[in-house]
């Protein structure tokens, strides 16, 4: 059998095809300005598919401080 590829469908509105999925950043932003996340909607009804993150935090490296051997 030959599977023939769907484009994805609203559940709203009905309106197909991957073009209609649109997204949009979050008017939040980090103090990097950087958005905390995207939503992820129908360009015809405003239908919402997904709200993705988008700020993510960075790793910091634990700081260690030893007590000096060398003090006079």
């Amino acid at each position: 059998m030959d599977k023939k590829p769907t484009s994805p469908k609203c559940p709203s509105c009905g309106v197909a095809g991957i073009e209609h999925f649109v997204s949009k950043e979050s008017t939040s932003r980090s103090r990097y300005r950087e958005p905390w996340f995207f939503v992820i909607y129908c360009d015809q009804c405003g239908h919402v598919y997904n709200v993705i993150a988008k700020h993510v935090f960075a790793q910091t490296a634990t700081r260690v401080v030893l007590p000096n051997e060398n003090v006079e």
